[in-house]
């Protein structure tokens, strides 16, 4: 016989002035809802249905990524897609008042194992519109270029974190449970920030994923704010490159193999988003990254390149080779 619980001691009910409603907050790990909002053509009517709502309370304090939610807090699970319909006038009308059912718990993971029933129930968030709840709401972090704000950095993502922590993040594709653990490593240290900020500096339509890969592993190495592969970036990105001379530097290389697709036989595969395909086109570009920061110029890729991108894994950056010289003197 299956056991029956009691599920419902935790759970409230109330009605709510509109005023009150919207004056809550999101729940940190809240998708895009200005993303969210272009397709909510459903919401352009108001109906009953739209006016109840799911909320939690927190019965303890809770601080995410340094900012703290008291006690008491309500916030909202779902209905931040409708809140900004209301408020931005997009609906033919507001509602007078909710009728909000409250859960109260203790902690943000169990915020989040509830936001998740409402999304696993409604299908409507993608992994795209997830990170951008993950980077700004569990990390605090604003993105400032297109690409992160729609989250379309996902496969490049996942092979960056599938060359540089294999045992961990090995899987072909993007699993939603998975997100927050993938983004900490690069945002920790100030990478994905500043790849975001070469990506709202250079053309949206330049970017690719392997180039995504590449560009999270080499800012992770060289240091997010190494200038010189800042730059190398900016300059791939707007193809601005030498092909002059027969001995080219690696952004030049990097930048007419992405052209042309001579040495791939084809370039499709250079944007390609294959797993087989990638492990190859992202160490193709690390190997001529490398060749660029060293200042060498050369005529075409050398012996090892296709080993380039597994061995990122096993370098030292060069922020922390600085420190260890620093803690030795």
């Amino acid at each position: 016989m299956i056991d029956q619980k009691n599920m419902l001691e935790t759970v409230s009910t109330m009605e709510m002035d509109y005023e009150n409603f919207i004056r809550l907050l999101e729940v940190p790990m809240q998708r895009n809802t200005e993303e969210r909002l272009k397709t909510a053509k459903h919401l352009r009517v108001l109906r009953p249905e739209h006016c109840i709502v799911h909320l939690v309370r927190l019965t303890k304090d809770c601080t995410v990524k340094g900012k703290l939610y008291r006690k008491g807090t309500l916030m909202r699970v779902d209905s931040n897609t409708r809140a900004m319909t209301w408020e931005e006038g997009k609906s033919d009308a507001i509602p007078e008042k909710v009728l909000a059912i409250i859960y109260d718990w203790e902690t943000m993971d169990e915020v989040k194992g509830c936001y998740n029933c409402f999304d696993s129930s409604e299908a409507t968030e993608k992994n795209q519109q997830k990170l951008f709840g993950i980077i700004t709401g569990m990390y605090n972090y604003q993105p400032k270029s297109q690409r992160l704000t729609q989250g379309i950095i996902l496969s490049g993502l996942n092979k960056a974190c599938h060359f540089m922590y294999p045992d961990r993040w090995n899987q072909s594709s993007v699993k939603a449970q998975n997100l927050e653990g993938m983004v900490g490593p690069w945002i920790a240290d100030g990478t994905l920030q500043a790849l975001d900020e070469i990506m709202a500096e250079t053309n949206p339509k330049g970017w690719n994923q392997p180039f995504i890969a590449a560009a999270l592993m080499s800012l992770k190495y060289y240091g997010p704010n190494d200038q010189k592969v800042r730059a190398a970036w900016e300059d791939i990105i707007e193809e601005r490159g030498n092909f002059k001379n027969v001995n080219k530097d690696g952004v030049s290389h990097i930048i007419y193999e992405w052209m042309k697709g001579k040495f791939f036989k084809d370039v499709s595969i250079c944007k390609d988003t294959k797993w087989e395909n990638m492990n190859r086109t992202v160490s193709y570009i690390l190997y001529w990254i490398d060749k660029y920061m060293e200042g060498e110029e050369l005529q075409k890729v050398g012996n090892g390149w296709d080993d380039v991108a597994g061995e990122y894994k096993d370098r030292v950056s060069t922020s922390q080779m600085l420190n260890n010289v620093l803690s030795v003197v």
